[in-house]
């Protein structure tokens, strides 16, 4: 029996493919095999239907297949750098084959004026292609069209340590992931996209490699994926462009241009697009770009939907990159068809556009009729004129028909409004609904591929009943001993869980309280208004005593006027700086290596309530009002595993110039603080109607009062603060990335604090550091320079798109990034401290290497080499 398995398997996909071709035979069509001159089949070559906007693309074999009514159609076959091939074919009710031999393009040089200086033909191209991006996008009121997707990935290498695990676990590399999906996508100016999925298959994870930025973007926008199109306003800071040549393509004039990055690296395109002559519309292209080393090159062909409107029809993708050892490829092909436009009424206009530069005398006149009529007519009336307009002229009446446009947007802010929908038939859909809506027909080997992946999934199903209870589809495991070790999560109610941290996770160690290991037991309640408990009991071994404290927190209200208020207390450690600048891990390795402490603590009875409340979806209300008795600890412990004859651990009190020693053995103090944090220009993209705020484009405006009352509650402390914060990130033009931060403050009365009331900065001691790059110094001693008067700290961070090391292909294909940065802190003693860095990021896409240097006055003063985490994983807490 075993042995006829496999002769069994392929009669019944025989048997299922004698029945759909039988099936298909009462279908009329076409179908056959694209082919170059040589007789090599053309893979992903695009066939294009222009009485039904619909299409297909051939498969890695060259072979085709449409479906159509019966009737007479005009078939356009299109391959990057071939000629398009037009076919006239009558279509009854059978399957007609049609066989294709495309030649390759011949091109041209194009006869143009060539101006001072001898510039390259392809300038006056994209100027004017750039010039009508803005145009293009408006063009269309709206638009629906069906979308196919195709996808697959795989593994091709692995680190040789962990090859023979791999094979061992049964991982085939060769079918990692697959993936089939088709949706129908509609489009309403200026910004609403609607994808509804009507059926999707897939086995696998993608691992963000799906290439729906594009399918759902435009190269007319100024970026695309977080890349700089070619037809951005800002192309030519990033871009050269060379002329290859010209071609006629159905009665249309195409210049193909090679795009060339002025610095190679990621978030730019290299490659080539071709532009249609007059209508300066995209007609296909071939670019490449980068995202932390991984090349994503995409191949688009469009053709013309309707007479001057030229509309992607097909996609490729290629995913390939390498990640710690491990290199992998991702392939997808996507159609576009059955497009239904509709055309923008005010811009249903033919003019020409004039190159200022080729053009001098023309464009002088066009200018001086501007100059002498400005305000003749409205932005559409002279868009509708049908004038020849200069790229000048062009980019300012669109730019006047945008905003005429978002004074009527109730809702200007949102840049993108996207809904996502999936149908609930949409993952159970047969063999035989896939052969039918399918528009490139499966490989052989695709066939065997499905097959064998379906019998997987089988039994995947199959295990996963083994490990459910009650048919609810929830795994069942008994409570195990380790579980007081390594934590766990348990359920205990709909909404409910009882999380249990690992104490393993908080052991640490220093010299005011020995080792140390603590815990967090919480209850959390995700219903409508989330509720937390939190204990968190804590035991120190030299001290032999336990602390603790509890959190009870709860959440109410609309999405962005949500109300959180969280209620504290108990008796706790806490760092002298709340900010935590130091981690209890790295600090515990310094103790117990180099016998080296840099952490200052100290011991509270505390009670405290906080609040956040929003008050719109940029502005941001918080507070709080805290009572505590604070305890002054000393060091109780000299326990190392090195003892140094040449050093012992520093005192538990912080060393500072500005504070008066002794620090009292206990003290009171009764304070609240109120902040207002604002995002004045944030934009946001809406997500089945939900708001998602876009990263950077606001900057962070933070305004903070913090009020120490003396006598309350016997509290000793008497202090106003005001404190303000500005941080933002934006892109400085083509070379590379901005981000910074200022604080600055002043304590209007410091009558009576206590050293934890000071303001304290971010400093580092520790080689190892998880603090932010932006908002933390590298070498400033933790409490040396903190105040109680006015104070002005300045962050700066600039990475660079190419420096030094970056300069190698290797290096930024590996995804590494080089960045400089300054710090800056005036305080009435740090002598205008100031710091001096450089650093290597996103090595292996996780750590971070810096050299700093520091100055006091203008002198050098110190110098490390620092290790850290990736800038662009932002900054994580370890405690």
């Amino acid at each position: 029996m075993t042995k006829n398995l496999p002769m069994n398997r392929t009669l019944l996909l025989s048997f299922i493919f004698t029945l759909i071709s039988a099936s298909m035979a009462f279908a009329g069509g076409v179908s056959g095999y694209v082919r170059d001159s040589d007789g090599n089949p053309l893979e992903f070559a695009s066939i294009f239907v222009q009485e039904t906007g619909s299409g297909t693309i051939t498969n890695v074999e060259g072979f085709y297949e449409l479906r159509l009514d019966p009737g007479n159609y005009t078939l356009v076959f299109q391959f990057l750098g071939y000629e398009s091939k037009v076919e006239k074919i009558s279509v009854g009710d059978r399957i007609r084959e049609l066989n294709v031999t495309m030649e390759q393009q011949a091109l041209e040089l194009k006869t143009v004026d060539v101006i001072e200086g001898s510039e390259d033909p392809a300038y006056t191209v994209m100027r004017k292609a750039i010039a009508k991006a803005s145009y293009h996008r408006q063009q269309l009121d709206a638009y629906k069209a069906q979308v196919y997707v195709k996808g697959s990935g795989r593994l091709i290498k692995a680190p040789f340590f962990l090859r023979k695990e791999l094979k061992k676990e049964g991982i085939d590399s060769t079918k990692a992931f697959t993936s089939e999906s088709v949706s129908i996508i509609e489009y309403e100016r200026p910004n609403t996209f609607r994808e509804r999925v009507i059926s999707i298959y897939s086995q696998g994870e993608d691992n963000g490699s799906s290439p729906g930025s594009f399918i759902n973007g435009s190269f007319y926008e100024p970026e695309i994926a977080e890349a700089i199109s070619p037809l951005s306003p800002k192309a030519f800071g990033y871009y050269k462009f060379k002329l290859d040549g010209f071609f006629m393509d159905r009665g249309y004039g195409v210049n193909r241009i090679q795009v060339i990055p002025r610095s190679r690296g990621e978030n730019v395109f290299e490659g080539t697009i071709f532009i249609v002559e007059d209508l300066w519309s995209i007609h296909s292209l071939s670019l490449k770009t980068y995202k932390f080393g991984i090349g994503f090159l995409v191949n688009q062909t469009y053709a013309p939907i309707a007479e001057k409107v030229w509309l992607p029809v097909s996609h490729r993708f290629d995913v390939e990159g390498k990640i710690l050892g491990f290199a992998f490829e991702y392939k997808y092909l996507a159609t576009v068809s059955d497009y239904e436009i509709t055309l923008n009424p005010d811009l249903d206009v033919d003019f020409d556009v004039i190159d200022e530069k080729l053009e001098k005398e023309l464009a002088k006149e066009l200018e001086a009729q501007v100059k002498d009529n400005p305000r003749s007519s409205s932005a559409q009336e002279k868009l509708a004129s049908g004038e020849e307009l200069t790229r000048k002229d062009l980019r300012r009446l669109i730019r006047e028909y945008e905003k005429e446009e978002r004074k009527e947007d109730p809702e200007p802010e949102v840049v993108v409004n996207r809904e996502y929908s999936v149908d609930t038939m949409a993952r159970k859909r047969d063999s035989l609904y896939w052969a039918e809506i399918r528009p490139v027909p499966l490989t052989a080997y695709e066939v065997r591929g499905y097959a064998a992946e379906d019998s997987l999934a089988r039994a995947d199903t199959v295990q996963q009943a083994t490990n459910t209870i009650g048919g609810n589809g929830r795994r069942s495991r008994a409570f195990n001993i380790s579980d007081l070790l390594l934590g766990d999560s348990y359920k205990v109610g709909k909404k409910s869980r009882l999380i249990y941290e690992s104490p393993l996770l908080h052991l640490n160690f220093n010299p005011a309280e020995g080792f140390n290991v603590s815990t967090n037991l919480t209850y959390a309640n995700r219903a409508e208004k989330p509720f937390k408990l939190t204990y968190t009991p804590r035991y120190a071994f030299a001290r032999k005593k336990f602390t603790g404290k509890g959190t009870m927190e709860l959440s109410y209200g609309k999405r962005y006027q949500r109300t959180t208020l969280q209620l504290e207390g108990g008796r706790y450690i806490q760092q002298y700086n709340q900010e935590k600048p130091i981690s209890e891990l790295f600090n515990t390795f310094a103790n117990l290596l180099s016998e080296r402490n840099y952490l200052r603590i100290l011991e509270k009875d505390y009670g405290r309530f906080s609040f956040e409340r929003g008050l719109a979806e940029n502005f941001k209300l918080n507070g709080y009002v805290e009572w505590a008795q604070r305890y002054k600890l000393e060091n109780v412990t000299t326990q190392t595993w090195f003892n140094r004859d040449d050093r012992t651990y520093a005192s538990n009190i912080p060393a500072n110039e500005e504070v008066d020693y002794p620090f009292p053995d206990s003290e009171k103090a009764f304070y609240f603080s109120l902040g207002l944090e604002a995002r004045p220009w944030q934009k946001y993209r809406l997500y089945n109607g939900k708001r998602q705020p876009i990263d950077n484009t606001s900057p962070r405006l933070a305004l903070n009062y913090r009020k120490g009352v003396a006598g309350l509650l016997d509290s000793e402390v008497n202090y106003d603060l005001l404190d303000f914060t500005i941080q933002h990130k934006f892109r400085a033009g083509a070379r590379g990335l901005i981000d910074f931060k200022i604080n600055t403050g002043i304590f209007l009365n410091n009558e009576a604090l206590g050293f934890a009331d000071y303001k304290h900065f971010k400093g580092n001691q520790l080689v190892l550091t998880t603090s932010d790059p932006v908002g933390s110094f590298r070498l400033l001693e933790y409490y040396r320079h903190s105040t109680a008067d006015k104070y002005l700290s300045a962050h700066v961070h600039y990475q660079f798109r190419k420096l030094l090391f970056t300069q190698i292909p290797e290096v930024w294909l590996m995804g590494i990034k080089e960045n400089v940065f300054v710090n800056y802190l005036a305080a009435p003693t740090s002598k205008n401290y100031f710091e001096l860095g450089y650093s290597l990021d996103n090595i292996f896409r996780v750590f971070r290497i810096e050299l700093a240097a520091s100055f006091q006055n203008g002198k050098y003063q110190d110098w490390g080499i620092l290790f850290g985490i990736a800038s662009n994983l932002g900054f994580i807490t370890i405690e």
